[in-house]
């Protein structure tokens, strides 16, 4: 596990696929309960998660890869089916489940509320960072932010071949797409200045699930919880 953020008044970071009870291509800490992996192993990996942040509650969406954006105002509260979620509420981790996706995780400068987006590509290609940056702004009152972004497949790894991405083309080269960079030109364009990569390749690494190496695989996760 790797912690971009720990503080009095916040906890960021992302899992690796490490310290879990799953076996076989989930090994070990898969947290996804859609991908064919024993419930009762991620119940249990999840819990683990949770017991090691100290934390009452994960909250997980079902990740449709869409641009809807959610708000979390209960701790019991049931998500529509999302791709990002924001809250202000304390003492509950948000968490985004990626395997080459680009988990993105929102952090208001004054730590009154966070967020966590599932930025593949076509949360990318719908802008779903800004959308997520928005409402943010629009339900919490938030001017400034730390955006942190976990490990995901860099370009020279994810191959799209001919896919017609519009006026998302230009951040194809030689049939390969640069998610980064279309990140950060639309964060930038947002007036977003601090932006943190861990520049890791999920592709490359062996320390992190990813579909587009392995296929059939677990999923490991972003996650923030304001204290």
């Amino acid at each position: 596990m790797k912690f971009v953020l720990d503080d009095e008044n916040c906890v960021a970071g992302f899992t690796n696929k490490f310290g879990g009870v799953s076996k076989g291509e989930f090994s070990s800490l898969n947290l996804a309960l859609h991908v064919g992996d024993d419930k009762d192993k991620v119940l249990k990996n999840r819990e683990i998660l949770k017991n090691s942040l100290g934390v009452k509650k994960l909250i997980f969406m079902e990740q449709i890869h869409s641009d809807k954006v959610e708000i979390l105002r209960l701790q019991n509260q049931i998500l529509n089916q999302c791709d990002a979620v924001i809250t202000n509420l304390k003492d509950v981790a948000l968490c985004v489940m990626v395997a080459d996706c680009v988990p993105v995780i929102f952090v208001d400068s004054e730590k009154r509320c966070t967020g966590v987006a599932h930025c593949g590509r076509v949360g990318i290609v719908k802008n779903l960072a800004s959308k997520t940056l928005n409402l943010m702004q629009s339900e919490f009152s938030v001017k400034n932010v730390y955006i942190y972004v976990g490990p995901f497949i860099q370009p020279r790894c994810y191959e799209v071949g001919a896919l017609d991405l519009n006026e998302f083309n230009k951040y194809k080269q030689n049939g390969k797409f640069d998610m980064k960079g279309a990140l950060v030109d639309e964060l930038n364009a947002l007036g977003v200045e601090n932006i943190n990569f861990l520049d890791i390749c999920t592709h490359c690494s062996d320390e992190y699930f990813s579909y587009r190496k392995d296929g059939k695989t677990g999923r490991f996760a972003g996650f923030v919880m304001l204290k």
